[in-house]
């Protein structure tokens, strides 16, 4: 066998090493580009979920019935505050502070919602973006009736005199005081459900 018949071998036989490596190269990226995008989908689903929990609990805390000393101990009082005028204020500031952690987690959620949007499926991502849009309209109601129902309670409490739309004081009431499955809790209740029905296929 001559030389130049021996080189010819060796080339031939590096070329299809080469390309050899090139297809198991080809294909083991596309194997660990899956799993990764796989592992984000899973990171993703679970934060979201986990976020979904944490609000409902959040709107729980916040609407629970009844206030404790330690939650306005910090409250700072003005000098000559009438009695009934400081409980109002109390409760106000009581109400106020719970809603801080839910405002936090519906930041947490919109941004990690953008990430879903690009991994997850669009079935899944207008699901997820239904749930944070109703969590997002109750924490609303929620913040304007503790601010109405209370500055319109100092008022009464101020004057003396009880404020003209009772029947509107009222619903303001129930948004701020939760009562076993109202219409209020139905709703935050439906929307962890459909978050949860839009991400159980990422996390199993």
């Amino acid at each position: 066998m001559s030389a130049e018949t021996v080189s010819l071998i060796s080339d031939i036989v590096v070329g299809i090493s080469a390309l050899g490596v090139a297809v198991i190269a080809f294909f083991g990226l596309r194997t660990w580009r899956r799993e990764l995008t796989g592992k984000a989908k899973f990171t993703i689903a679970r934060d979201l979920m986990l976020l979904g929990f944490k609000i409902k609990s959040n709107f729980e805390d916040a609407r629970y019935l009844f206030t404790y000393s330690p939650e306005f101990a910090n409250r700072v009082r003005k000098e000559g505050e009438m009695p009934n005028v400081s409980q109002v204020l109390d409760e106000w500031y009581a109400r106020s502070d719970r809603m801080k952690p839910l405002y936090v987690d519906l930041v947490k959620m919109v941004e990690v919602s953008w990430e879903a949007q690009i991994l997850l499926d669009k079935n899944s991502s207008n699901r997820i973006s239904e749930a944070l849009a109703t969590y997002r309209e109750r924490d609303a109601e929620l913040t304007s009736a503790i601010h109405s129902y209370f500055d319109t309670r100092k008022l009464e409490e101020t004057s003396g005199q009880p404020y003209k739309d009772q029947d509107w004081l009222e619903k303001l009431h129930r948004t701020i005081y939760a009562l076993p499955e109202d219409d209020f809790s139905k709703q935050i209740d439906e929307a962890t459900n459909k978050l949860e029905s839009a991400l159980q296929a990422y996390v199993k």
